[in-house]
């Protein structure tokens, strides 16, 4: 009577999961409600603007570049990828270990299992039906193994996974230097039209004042009507330029807040000396030496230089795969199976195994291997060629940027000349209300150009540093607060502006060891007129305290591979 039962209760039980894996598989759309959305964008910002340091006084260059620098949300995005790629790393490693599995299991049946012998040669049974295992059974292994060739291939994918995390340090540089270029740009032109703006309102209250006068000598017809409204268009196209000029105070601050991550509708203000303008920047770097440091600072050549890397190891692990695979294995058994005569036991073995067709894909596998090679030096010696060229471009405009600087300045100068005459005959009634206004305006925008220019000239001075891989940032820092990363600036700023953060011309001539490995393959040169490189020592420079991670471990290890 149980046979039956016992049969049909699999049935059910299969059908029975059947459902179940069906409605669980019918996957219904689900979009975004607005209150999900409002809820996520409430906590969005609860965390861009969680943990900021309060603005309690005049922001100078120095403070809103470590603004941007620790608060940017772009730079946020390059500290994880770099810590995503370091914990990648760690992965890569432990994927070389041997594998140790363990496994357990439990089976049972509703019959026998039995089984007879016939004879080969009579055809008749030999045996009566026997069995030799239990109804219901229980095993056990754990087992040790490991495969020489995966090793090789987890050795080299390691390696690679190492270069993509150095790879990921000079991209969050990049990152950094592009934020802090754009600060130097929007601060130096909020600071400027914040300077100017008391002028500029003083300016722009005069204009409207005529503006309204004229207006009443208009209705009380005091003045020809064609000789008025003239009057009060030259008037509305000085008011014009000048809420124009008034308009750009508050672009600028806006963008500028939005690179250091303040909050919207954040009032503040800019600390930017008055001496500083008029004050060109000097350069204490000679062209040749800001050529040689771009080749070895830039990020992007470092990037490329990591991916020339990583095509001789991928060639290398296209071609370790092609040799047998050896397998080693070790482990310990158990088995409840009543019938065995030792129930626990343990086994040692190896196995070989090679797919021959390898045989056949060796030349391919080498060619493609070559030509990435050839690729990644290409790719490298165009990245040093595009960095030679921004170096000179940004060299020929800051010595451009200079000298539009002190024709402004000069103009600017002439300009506040004609105002102090203007005030006197106006004074003495030698001069009427609509000149005394244009010379004003004139004066407010020839000191907007001059500002202007002093700002595009210290956009092409971070310009040539950013060219040449120079950093704004030290280092090393002690804290990641905001007074020491603001210090820090400052004091390598200062460093900088000495001339001693450069790699002089002449340690280019001198021979340096490569800091990748050596081609597995002979790579052919191509049929261009290419010269190759030879590329210098790279240190990576880590900024450990605002979370570089351990960019300088990784150089390490590469180094004594190397040596």
């Amino acid at each position: 009577m149980n046979a039956p039962v016992f049969h049909v209760l699999p049935l059910r039980l299969a059908v029975i999961i059947a459902v179940f894996g069906f409605n669980g598989c019918a996957v219904t759309l689900e979009p975004l409600t607005n209150e999900q959305q409002l809820a996520s964008a409430f906590d969005d910002q609860q965390h861009m603007f969680a943990e900021q340091e309060p603005v309690t006084h005049p922001i100078s260059l120095e403070e809103a570049t470590a603004r941007a620098v620790k608060y940017n949300l772009q730079q946020r995005l390059g500290l994880m990828q770099r810590a995503l790629e370091d914990n990648l790393l760690n992965v890569s490693q432990l994927s070389m270990l041997p594998q140790l599995a363990a496994s357990a299991g439990w089976q049972g049946r509703d019959n026998v299992l039995g089984s007879s012998s016939k004879s080969v040669t009579s055809g008749e049974q030999s045996l009566e039906p026997s069995t030799s295992s239990d109804r219901t059974s229980r095993d056990g292994q754990l087992r040790l193994s490991w495969n020489v060739l995966d090793f090789g291939v987890s050795y080299f994918s390691a390696k690679a996974q190492a270069n993509k995390a150095l790879a990921a340090e000079e991209a969050r540089r990049k990152v950094v230097a592009d934020i802090i270029q754009q600060v130097r740009e929007a601060y130096w032109q909020a600071a400027s039209a914040e300077r100017l703006r008391p002028e500029l309102q003083h300016a722009l209250a005069a204009a409207r004042a005529a503006l309204a006068q004229a207006q009443v000598t208009e209705h009380e017809r005091l003045l020809a009507p064609v000789e008025s409204l003239r009057y009060q268009k030259s008037l509305l196209e000085m008011a014009r330029q000048l809420e124009a000029v008034d308009g750009e105070l508050a672009i600028a601050k806006a963008r500028l807040a939005g690179l250091m991550s303040l909050p919207p509708n954040t009032a503040y203000s800019l600390a930017a000396p008055a001496a500083d303008v008029g004050n060109a920047p000097t350069m204490a770097y000679s062209l040749p030496d800001l050529e040689t440091t771009a080749m070895v600072r830039r990020p992007e050549i470092r990037t490329e230089t990591y991916q020339a890397r990583n095509a001789v190891l991928e060639t290398r692990s296209a071609m370790l795969k092609l040799l047998p695979g050896v397998g080693l294995f070790a482990g310990t058994n158990y088995d409840s199976n009543s019938y065995l005569v030792n129930d626990n036991w343990a086994d040692v073995g190896m196995r070989v195994s090679w797919n021959l067709f390898n045989i056949l894909a060796y030349p391919a596998l080498k060619q493609a291997g070559e030509t990435r090679e050839q690729v990644g030096e290409l790719r490298r010696q165009a990245m040093r060629m595009a960095v030679l060229t921004q170096v000179n471009v940004a060299w020929h405009e800051y010595q451009r940027a200079g000298q539009v600087f002190a024709r402004s300045s000069e103009l600017e100068q002439l300009q506040r000349g004609i105002l102090r005459q203007s005030d006197s005959a106006y004074g003495n009634q030698a001069q009427s209300r609509l000149e005394r206004v244009r010379v004003s305006t004139e004066t407010v925008l020839a000191t907007r150009t001059r500002d202007r220019s002093f700002a595009e000239l210290q956009v092409a001075y971070g310009a040539v540093y950013q060219a040449a891989g120079l950093d704004p940032l030290p280092d090393r820092i002690a804290d990641s607060s905001l007074g020491t990363l603001s210090r820090a600036i400052a004091s390598n700023s200062q460093h900088l502006g000495r001339g001693q953060g450069v790699i002089p011309a002449q340690i280019a001539a001198q021979p340096a060891a490569a800091q990748f490995p050596a081609p597995l393959l002979a790579v052919a040169r191509p049929a261009l007129a290419v010269r190759k490189m030879a590329p210098h020592p790279v240190h990576v420079d880590l900024w450990d305290s605002l979370g570089s991670l351990r960019s300088a471990e990784v150089v390490s290890a590469e180094a004594n591979d190397a040596h």
